[in-house]
């Protein structure tokens, strides 16, 4: 047996973000990201960001993260978000994973609020809107699909319904 059997895995934030992310994409999370935050100062190194389905997917890829996640040897430093939140978020320090509805992801848009962050798409070719693009420029990737809804308001397409968007927010300050 060797050293690397016995001892924890001593993972840098980049391959702690990946293993988050191939956890999520083992139950088919959709659209999964990772924003590499390191060049901005910010809390922490990474965020994952993923889909899932419904509250029990959701739920489900959370699991596998965590479990994921404590095999090699990261403990969980705070979670956030319950059942039929929409939104549960697992704080690693270094690395941060959000597993989004699909209705919170496009409602929040942290892609476009860490639009300077370099970008990676991981998996599954499912989008939030279908008409969705992604825009290349030399500094940065980003996801236009929310930018174009904007943009194209007299069309009638499949850009976010922001009136059913606002009850999901009235939803949530309910439940608090």
């Amino acid at each position: 047996m060797s050293a690397t059997d016995t001892a924890p895995i001593n993972a840098t934030s980049e391959r702690l973000a990946h293993l988050a992310a191939d956890a999520a994409l083992d139950l088919r999370a959709r659209n999964v990201t990772l924003l590499d935050l390191r060049e901005m100062n910010t809390f922490t190194d990474f965020f994952v960001i993923c889909t899932g389905t419904s509250d029990t997917h959701i739920e489900g890829i959370v699991g596998r993260v965590m479990e994921r996640m404590k095999e090699a040897g990261e403990t969980l430093l705070h979670r956030e978000g319950h059942r039929r939140a929409n939104w549960i978020l697992l704080d690693y320090v270094d690395v941060i994973v959000h597993v989004f509805s699909r209705e919170s992801r496009a409602f929040y848009g942290l892609e476009r609020l860490w639009g300077d962050a370099t970008r990676v798409d991981l998996g599954d070719d499912d989008t939030i809107d279908a008409d969705a693009t992604i825009v290349e420029t030399p500094s940065l990737t980003r996801f236009s699909a929310l930018d174009d809804a904007d943009e194209d308001e007299d069309e009638d397409d499949d850009a976010v319904d922001w009136d059913e968007v606002d009850e999901l927010d009235d939803d949530w300050d309910e439940d608090e």
